[in-house]
Order: structure tokens, then sequence, then C-alpha cells
């Protein structure tokens, strides 16, 4: 919590040492081959019984079933599922078990976190085991669980903020500052985050590095969130537009400077704005335009005083770049995307990380792109591998994974994730297609087939 004791506040190369060292510890005794976890997330898709999309489901519904009841009576006859802790408006969380847990964003979207797990194989039997319990409850109430990146059945006006607690409405008060694009962002897009272990002195280095290189095609190859305007991938443009300045790339790893994963992180804190200032579990009130860290750190707040270690810590908590350091790197330009596919990016960034050759040879084809990663980034979410540049990087730093996957030790990457990756390729990739064409072209010949597309 602020202070009104200058003395007692945070200092600038305390700021920026803190935030390296809580995103990259000390490795100590780490493996070279670590684990793999994972985000989906959900849209609650109203049907008519007969497969037409006629809305989202909200998380409570007076007098019916909403999300909530319905995982509630889930909870109550399936032993993965735990009872429910916290109500809406405010955090609501199921344990699952053998680890893990269900939770929503703050548009309703149901959000699987994974425990983490020795492999691609493991992780994604894992998600499909739990996803399958979700579509069956579900199922019995006529609602379909879709996993694309952005909800195309419906309006985002029609989709209020459900989680309105705390945290929840101070963060979209600070991002209708900055216009439409937070309410999209919150309510109404949907990712496959992938979790990765940082490994030992000298690999996670890499590791950070190439996860960013990668980023853009990962946005490109996977993009299933189609804009009407022509964009491919609208939750990209949507980070893109929301706040530069917690979104994309430490400004430093973009420039090179110095190659020190913790300096990029400590100065990409300190750049950035104060979304929320924190003051209990309750209170949170919005930042403003133009107040990063740094300036709160030299000037203070007319009304709150300045910063200590603690708003420091919890600061760290609102920036949301392409690729997250949180003592394991999160990956976050996924898109949810359909369970046939849903291997296919978890087994290429698995591949590129943990084998060595692969990693290397990654950093190889990739590093002289470093300062294009924010142009790059735009272009893949506007044109994906539509773009002919792109789409040779992509098809070419794909193969490089596919022959890392090859490599990896059996039984981690699994018998089905291989041919399912080399099949979405072959069908995507190769061809200058995503995930989002097909849609579309599902979405112009009938709704419901869309909808059916995106919930198996």
């Amino acid at each position: 919590m602020p202070t009104k004791d200058r003395k007692a506040a945070i200092s600038l190369d305390e700021a920026r040492q803190r935030a390296g060292f809580l995103a990259f510890p000390e490795p100590g005794e780490v493996a070279r081959l670590g684990g793999v976890g994972l985000e989906p997330e959900l849209f609650p898709i109203i049907t008519d019984g007969s497969g037409r999309p006629e809305g989202r489901l909200h998380l409570t519904c007076p007098g019916g079933r909403g999300v909530i009841e319905i995982i509630d009576d889930l909870a109550d006859e399936d032993p993965r599922i735990g009872a429910r802790d916290g109500r809406p408006p405010g955090p609501v969380e199921y344990p699952v078990e053998g680890g893990g847990r269900l939770t929503f964003e703050p548009g309703g979207q149901v959000e699987h976190s994974t425990a983490v797990f020795p492999g691609v194989g493991a992780v994604i039997a894992d998600v499909k085991d739990v996803v399958g319990r979700l579509r069956r409850a579900f199922g019995d109430y006529d609602v379909a669980l879709a996993a694309v990146g952005i909800d195309v059945w419906n309006d985002v006006t029609t989709v209020p903020l459900q989680l309105r607690a705390g945290r929840y409405t101070a963060q979209a008060a600070y991002y209708r500052q900055r216009g439409p694009w937070g309410a999209v962002m919150m309510r109404h897009t949907a990712s496959l985050q992938i979790n990765f272990d940082l490994g030992p002195e000298g690999v996670w280095q890499e590791r950070w590095l190439l996860a960013n290189l990668l980023s853009p095609l990962l946005t490109a190859s996977f993009a299933s969130s189609p804009g009407t305007d022509g964009v491919v991938c609208a939750r990209a443009r949507a980070w893109q537009e929301l706040d530069p300045t917690r979104a994309g790339f430490p400004r430093l790893l973009v420039d090179g400077a110095g190659n020190d994963p913790r300096l990029e992180w400590g100065q990409a804190a300190l750049d950035a704005d104060v979304m929320l200032y924190r003051f209990s579990a309750t209170r949170y009130e919005p930042g403003c335009l133009g107040c990063s860290f740094a300036e709160w750190i030299l000037n203070g707040h007319p009304k709150w005083g300045w910063p200590t270690a603690e708003d420091l810590d919890y600061h760290v908590t609102t920036l949301f770049f392409e690729v997250r350091p949180r003592g394991f790197l999160e990956l976050r330009a996924g898109e949810a995307i359909p369970e046939q596919w849903r291997a296919a990016p978890v087994t290429v960034t698995a591949a590129l990380l943990y084998d060595d050759g692969a990693r290397a040879r990654g950093i190889e084809l990739l590093e002289g792109h470093r300062s294009e990663l924010p142009d790059l980034w735009r272009r893949a979410a506007i044109d994906g591998v539509h773009d002919p540049e792109i789409r040779d990087l992509a098809c070419r730093l794909w193969e490089i994974a596919l022959e890392g996957a090859g490599r990896l030790p059996e039984g981690f990457v699994g018998e089905e994730a291989l041919p399912t990756t080399g099949a979405f390729l072959e069908h995507f990739t190769a061809r200058g297609r995503t995930p989002g064409d097909d849609l579309t072209e599902l979405l112009e010949e009938d709704p419901a087939r869309a909808l059916e597309w995106a919930s198996k």
C-alpha cells in the first residue's frame, strides 16, 4: 500500500532490481527439461437446442441456470471438480482434483488453469478430460463451450462486466480512458496461455529471448479471432491498442540493449503506467494515462503518496506483455483454439524452448528480426500468415520445432500431439491459412456450423 512517508518508499534502482528478480529468481538446481501448464479459456454460448447461437450465458442467472449454477451442480456430482470458493461479483474458483482450478474472466469466460505436467501429452490429456466434463454439463442446458479467440456470435455490448468487485471495475475504468479496446479484451476474447519452466543458468536467458522472438509467429499461425474489418487476430489488435505501456515487448529487449532479461523486465515495469492503486483487498482506484511507476516513485501522488515494495509487487501483476516471466514463462500470444488442434501450438513452443538444438536454431533464425518485433506483431495480427514474409518465417520455425520435438524424451510429446501438429501445419500454415479462415467460412455458411466447429 502507498505511504505518505517518502523515506519508506521504494527507489528506482530497488524497484528495477526487485521486479527483475521477481520475474527471474535465482534458478538454483533446475532440470533442463521442465514441465508444461496450460490456461485455456472458453465462451459459454447459449443455443436454441438445434445448435444455433442465441447469446452468451452469464455467470449467474436469477431464477435460472447461469455458468456458476451449472458448475456448482457439476461439483456436487463429479469427484474431479471441487466445491466453489467465492461468489460473483467477486473472484470465483473451483479446485480440480489432481491440480489446477476453474476460474472466470470478467465477461464470464470459463478458464481452466492446469497443474504443471511432465510433458505435452499429459497436459493435453488433462485439458481434454476437464473440458469434456464441462461440455457435458453445459450441454445438458443447450450451452456450447466455444474455443476461439473472440466471440464472433455476439456483440461485446451484449456482454456486461460480470466480475465487478475490487480490481475489475477499477481496471475497466482505467481502460476506458484509452478507448473501447479494454472492454473487448476483458469481456470478448479468449486465449490459450502456455507456461514453461525457466530452466538453469544460461538456458533461461535463451528461453526468454526465443519466447519473445517467436510470439508474432504464434499469433499469426494460430489466429482464431477474425475481425469484421479483415483482421485475422482481433484479440491481438485489442492488446496492441488498449495500453502500449504494458503490452507487447519490453523496450530494452527490442533494442537489444545489454541482453539482461532482469534489466529488460525491471525497466519495463518502471516504464508501464500505474493501472491501479491498491489500498486493500477490496479497495482499488484506477490510474491515469501517462502516470508510470517510475513517475510515481520520483514525484509521488498528490493524494496517495509514494509507492512501497508491496505496490511494486502488485504493479507487476498488471503487466500483460506477450511473454510474462513469473518464475516461469507465460506465453500469452496463443488464441483459444478447438480441441482437435490444441496440441499444435503447445508442441511447437515446447520443442523450441526445451530442445537445445531447436532453441539455438530458432534464435539464429529470428535474432535478426528482434528490432522488428513490434512491427511483426502488428502485421501478424492484421494479416497473419497471409503475409508472405511471416508465413515463410513461420514455416521455417515450425519445421525446426517439429525436428526438435522428435528429439525430446520418449513420452514427453505424446502419441497424438506430433501428428496433430504436422496436420495443422500442412492444413493451415503451409497454405497461408489460419483457423480463423475456417471459422469465417463456416460463419458465412451457417453460424451454427461455426459454433459446432469451435465446440468440439
